[in-house]
């Protein structure tokens, strides 16, 4: 197998790994308990500067039509590739 075959093959198994961890096996965590993994992340962290990180509500509406929005989840698995691969360096504050 020659070299650049190796290479692509590593490619492709990187990007399915990750892509089992971000999308198949992800942990969405509460601002409380992301700070329990990444510890700089604490709750007060999160309240100034959450918004540059992957985060989402969970949204729903009730029986009267009301809408209702919990606080946000965080994805514990993209936030460690962020880490891990640098890109959580270059985070910009939303204006």
């Amino acid at each position: 197998m020659d070299k650049q075959t190796k290479t692509e093959i590593k490619v492709v198994i990187r990007e399915a790994i990750q892509e089992a961890m971000e999308v198949y096996e992800e942990r969405w965590l509460t601002d409380v308990q992301i700070g329990e993994y990444i510890g700089v992340m604490t709750k007060r962290w999160l309240q100034d500067h959450g918004e540059m990180l992957p985060r989402t509500p969970i949204c729903w509406k009730d029986k009267k039509g009301i809408m209702h929005t919990s606080s946000y989840l965080y994805p514990l698995h993209r936030i460690q590739a962020m880490i891990a691969d640098g890109r959580i360096k270059e985070l910009r504050q939303i204006s």
